[in-house]
């Protein structure tokens, strides 16, 4: 696949349940700000986009943004409750997805083979970065290996189908744990460290 060596794309979730506004969301649009301010990011074309939390969604627009705009990477960003810090996903599965969407569906899993993709981005050395620079960002970080069965998870798998190499997920904690900017500035170097230290 083709590779534009100066696009990022991030994406964050809409509004579903009880997140009316959702975290991740908020998350991307202050790390978005904190990217355009930042000589690190000077040469780098960062895009945005709000995914709706509907598997149809991102059925739809992920493998069109990939070919789209060619992306040297994928952040995802997503929500979770359970979540305490910046919660670095390392795989995802192809099946078990039966939490409806916002739309009450699910995915169609008949013809789906059971299968779990691990992101070959280094998680571990991203994690410990994290941690080193928590005075800066008063942001932790853990490494978790089940996403939760949900857009969020299906949303990284669908990704790591095109490519493992330049697709992470990370579910940041709601609002009540972490503001937006507080996320968005461990994110930031989430991402430096991925563009910097992995070759993409």
């Amino acid at each position: 696949m083709e590779i534009n060596k100066n696009t990022i794309l991030i994406t964050g979730f809409g509004p579903f349940g009880n997140h009316i506004i959702n975290a991740s969301w908020e998350a991307v649009k202050e790390l978005s700000k904190l990217c355009a301010n930042s000589k690190k990011m000077k040469d780098i074309d960062v895009i945005v986009k709000e995914i709706p939390v509907s598997y149809e969604d991102v059925i739809t627009y992920i493998p069109k943004f990939w070919k789209e705009y060619k992306p040297i990477v994928v952040l995802h960003i997503g929500v979770s409750y359970k979540a305490q810090c910046l919660t670095i996903e390392c795989c995802a599965h192809s099946n078990g997805y039966l939490r409806p969407d916002i739309f009450n569906k699910c995915p169609d899993e008949s013809n789906i083979k059971t299968e779990v993709l691990e992101t070959e981005i280094n998680v571990t050395q991203i994690c410990n970065i994290i941690n080193e620079n928590s005075n800066e960002t008063k942001c932790h970080a853990c490494i978790s290996y089940d996403a939760g069965r949900y857009l969020c998870e299906y949303i990284f798998y669908k990704s790591l189908q095109i490519s493992s190499k330049r697709t992470l997920f990370v579910h940041v904690p709601d609002l009540t744990q972490y503001s937006s900017i507080q996320s968005a500035k461990g994110l930031f170097n989430i991402l430096y460290c991925i563009i910097k230290n992995n070759k993409l």
